[in-house]
């Protein structure tokens, strides 16, 4: 049973009746599911803060703190607002109903209630929230997923521009400064130096090479970082002193956040502190192939075969979270360099590289003619290699991908800068999106690195979706123009409409028919009715503001004020009537509608920050339902304020005065049919 519980929900019932505790209680543990008790407001509200429930039933009638009241209080805290709450009340008036749903319920339920009923809606409920947690569950995996793979291309851009950038550098000290610079200006560190160890390989120099973001400081910082460099310049460390001697006897990077953990011999750390630089990280250059630890334990000689070819520091101004991630990049970017003083690893190194990704690059000159092949996934070529080097790329792709590429090679070479395309090309009966660097190599040549992002685009795409998804769903709750007004500015949302129509409708017959048939009928009966109601709200340029039981409410006028708003009014209820003969006659059940309309001003608009839902609030909204309660069955009552705007174009027979509730004796008409035109 407690797998059954988990896998049900948990819910708690709130009402000051044990009689009315006792048999929820026992319904809806027979259908396995967890329940709790609550004989008041407060002890709900207590009990809720223990242990979240997965839905609430709440009476509306208790002393203390009604129902209302209760609600209230679970939708203005953080929380428990997202906590559905069904009403389940004798209170049976439409009112009761409208502040039922005002005040952030989701259903109402009216006593004395059938137990399917009952179980109806609230495994109704429970799946609307679990399908909504899914769907949010869903998206942020989908974000997760295109952000990681965001981030995966950023490295291997950055790895090939510094991969580019040192190949292309005249000499070791070029390459060197080349380094410091990329790194500085990608991880923000402030200064970058290097360390280059002495010919016997007994001591370690400063290299006349340094960077520092000067534009990125404070100007008197500045001129204490240029005197620390002149007191480093006249340096020697010997294997194992401070950060350079450290990195280069263990051939290891060195990460140190407080300079007062590590010995400080020459006082440069200190003079570092002087400088706000808070933070350190060392690492090795080092042939590929070479990175090893010194053969003999505690011998800081290192050997000539495999010589350690620089170390860099880098200093920060500060540590951040983001900064193990940034030093395991910059040591990838360190060992790659390591080729530029061994000209004859080069290749070797860039075949390396290029194995261990799965980007297709090719060299291309000006003409757009393929100079080489370096496919390390054969997979994603268009044309093998044999058939592409030494044709021209109008030769061997489609016309329209062939002059996307040309055109960026002549940009990124006349530009000597990098240039990003993206594009598609139909492989192994499928389309394959790809994102390619265009780098310049020389005046006349590029190499150009495609990458597969098939994957990444389809992310998207389904992220696309799902947001379309969450859209629609909202525009089935909300004007459009509001959830346009939502976007741009989250909030209360409200407008005064001087003039609009209103309309509710009850369906008489309908409570009792509940008795007679399945609850699975009667859901099934009222979603074909109001669907076919929803229809005639979309035909007439009407709003349907919402559903209470089996009752419907619509609107003429807003929220873009609509000009004859009261005559599409008046054709939607002459319409709704017709549509319940319809049904009356479909399925045999003696079904009558009964229509209230009156026409004035009110306030409408979106309140709250979560369910959301569009109303209107004011006197006009008072009267109109007080029309359909009022009314007859099978007839529509409208006030003399809609009788005014239609009497020209409508046939009316006059009711004559009633007594209505809270606003004493008014005449009101039945609306009959439309005029035909004279």
């Amino acid at each position: 049973m407690k797998a059954q519980e988990r896998q049900k929900g948990n819910i708690l019932l709130v009402d000051d009746t044990p009689d009315n505790l006792r048999l929820l209680s026992s319904i809806l543990t027979e259908r396995g599911y967890a329940v709790r008790k609550a004989r008041s407001g407060q002890i709900a509200l207590t009990s809720v803060k223990t242990a979240l429930p997965d839905l609430i039933l709440l009476d509306i009638n208790m002393p203390e703190m009604d129902g209302y009241e209760v609600c209230s209080k679970l939708k203005a805290s953080e929380q428990t607002r997202d906590v559905p709450v069904i009403f389940i009340s004798a209170l049976s008036e439409v009112m009761d109903k409208i502040k039922a749903f005002a005040v952030g319920g989701i259903d109402y339920i009216t006593k004395p209630f059938q137990t399917e009923e009952v179980i109806a809606r609230v495994e109704n409920q429970l799946t609307i929230a679990r399908q909504r947690l899914s769907l949010q569950e869903r998206t942020a995996q989908l974000e997760k997923e295109i952000k990681a793979r965001q981030q995966a291309e950023e490295e291997i851009r950055l790895l090939l521009t510094m991969a580019q950038a040192i190949s292309t550098a005249t000499d070791f000290d070029t390459a060197l400064e080349v380094i410091l610079q990329q790194v500085c200006q990608t991880t923000d560190w402030i200064y970058g130096e290097a360390w280059i160890p002495t010919t016997d390989t007994s001591a370690l120099i400063c290299s006349p090479r340094w960077y520092c973001q000067r534009e990125k400081i404070d100007p008197t910082l500045v001129d204490a970082i240029a005197r620390f460099r002149e007191y480093s310049e006249v340096l020697t460390f010997y294997p194992g002193e401070e950060i350079p001697g450290k990195v280069w006897s263990t051939r290891q990077s060195a990460c140190v956040n407080d300079f007062n953990e590590m010995e400080d011999a020459l006082l440069r750390l200190e003079l570092a502190t002087q400088c706000d630089l808070k933070a350190a990280f060392g690492v090795p250059i080092v042939p590929m192939g070479n990175i090893q630890q010194p053969e003999e334990q505690g011998s800081y000689l290192l050997s000539s075969q495999s010589p350690v070819l620089a170390v860099l520091v880098f200093f920060a101004l500060s540590s951040s979270s983001d900064d193990k991630r940034l030093c395991e990049l910059v040591s990838v970017v360190a060992a790659q360099s390591g080729t530029v003083l061994q000209q004859k690893k080069v290749q070797a190194e860039m075949k390396a590289l290029f194995a261990a990704m799965t980007d297709t690059v090719v060299v291309r000159d000006v003409s757009g003619r393929c100079l080489n092949v370096i496919p390390t996934n054969t997979m994603n070529l268009y044309k093998p290699a044999t058939e592409t080097i030494g044709r021209k790329v109008h030769e061997t792709l489609p016309e329209a991908e062939a002059d996307l590429i040309l055109q960026a090679i002549l940009e990124a070479v006349s530009t000597q800068k990098t240039v990003e395309i993206e594009y598609s090309l139909p492989i192994g009966g499928k389309d394959i999106c790809f994102a390619e660097t265009i780098s310049p190599l020389s005046s006349e040549t590029a190499i150009l690195v495609a990458r597969d992002i098939t994957e990444r685009k389809q992310a998207q795409s389904d992220l696309q979706k799902e947001q379309e998804k969450s859209e629609q769903l909202l525009l089935n709750i909300l004007p459009e123009a509001m959830v346009e007004r939502l976007k741009e500015n989250p909030g209360a949302i409200a407008e005064h409409f001087h003039e609009v129509t209103i309309l509710f409708a009850d369906i008489v017959g309908f409570t009792l028919l509940s008795a007679r048939i399945s609850p699975t009928e009667l859901v099934n009966l009222l979603n074909e009715i109001f669907s076919k109601f929803d229809e005639l709200t979309e035909k007439h340029g009407l709003e349907k503001i919402k559903t209470i039981g089996d009752a419907y409410m619509v609107v003429g006028g807003l929220p873009v004020p609509k000009e004859n708003s009261a005559e599409a009014i008046a054709d939607m209820a002459l319409d709704m009537q017709a549509a319940i003969d319809q049904f009356q006659m479909k399925c045999s059940e003696k079904l009558q509608i009964r229509i209230g309309i009156n026409t004035g001003a009110v306030v409408a608009g979106v309140i709250g920050m979560k369910k959301f839902i569009y109303d209107l609030w004011g006197d006009a909204v008072n009267v109109a339902s007080r029309m359909e309660s009022s009314g007859i069955p099978g007839k529509i009552q409208v006030t003399s304020a809609t009788y005014e705007k239609l009497k020209n174009r409508y046939k009316f027979e006059k009711r004559g005065k009633i007594s209505v509730k809270g606003r004493g004796e008014m005449i009101t008409y039945w609306l009959v049919a439309k005029s035909l035109p004279k």
